[in-house]
């Protein structure tokens, strides 16, 4: 199940996490525990983590002095800023990064290869699928399952989500205890969509319970 299953950690960053952050998540420091938590958990018992992150230029698409808040926001997670560094437990396992611009396969499946991976996939936009390099890293990993945690649910883990929905065979499953939003659309409007595409909504103990159980 270890190798079958990805948790995929969505925009964990200060900027979003931190009520001093550029475009803080209401309520998303109450969740940086479960978090952290999240990627412990994962990362002791085998599993390996995927990771998406912000990582923006003045001059990208959606950075705009006047967002609308749903495709374009104001300046947040400038690339090698504070703003754009992931927020809470990261484990000791050296963490491989895949850059914006596309790499061969042969260098994402060195990646991968291997029992056990941390990888974060930095992104210029609210979709990890505008990386030219996710699907292809998705087709290479082939997993079973993916569990997704972070934030927002209304933006970015909404993209996850439904880009991976894609990829027939993946059965996904959202952290609802690791999730906040920005409010762009209600929560339960989101959870609502979420499962008319087959996502699982879930707790981590109620993961790991069912891990214990078989």
């Amino acid at each position: 199940m270890m190798k079958d299953t990805i948790f995929w950690d969505v925009d964990t960053q200060f900027d979003f996490m931190r009520p001093e952050g550029n475009l803080y998540v209401p309520g998303a420091e109450n969740i940086i525990d479960k978090v952290s938590e999240v990627r412990k958990f994962a990362l002791e018992n085998g599993f390996s983590i995927i990771a998406d992150v912000d990582w923006h230029s003045p001059d990208n698409e959606e950075i705009s002095q006047a967002p609308d808040f749903k495709q374009t926001f104001p300046p947040h997670c400038m690339a090698g800023e504070p703003g754009s560094e992931r927020v809470g437990y990261l484990g000791e396992l050296p963490i491989e990064y895949v850059d914006i611009q596309e790499v061969d396969t042969g260098v994402l499946q060195e990646i991968i290869n291997k029992d056990q991976f941390h990888i974060v996939i930095r992104k210029q936009s609210v979709d990890v699928f505008s990386n030219p390099n996710t699907d292809a890293l998705v087709e290479l990993v082939r997993p079973g399952a993916v569990v997704v945690f972070g934030v927002a649910l209304d933006v970015c883990v909404y993209y996850v989500l439904k880009g991976l929905n894609k990829f027939p065979g993946i059965r996904l499953s959202l952290l609802e205890d690791a999730v906040k939003g920005l409010q762009v659309r209600p929560d339960e409007e989101i959870f609502n969509e979420l499962r008319e595409m087959g996502v699982t909504m879930t707790q981590l103990s109620d993961f790991k319970r069912q891990l214990i159980c078989g």
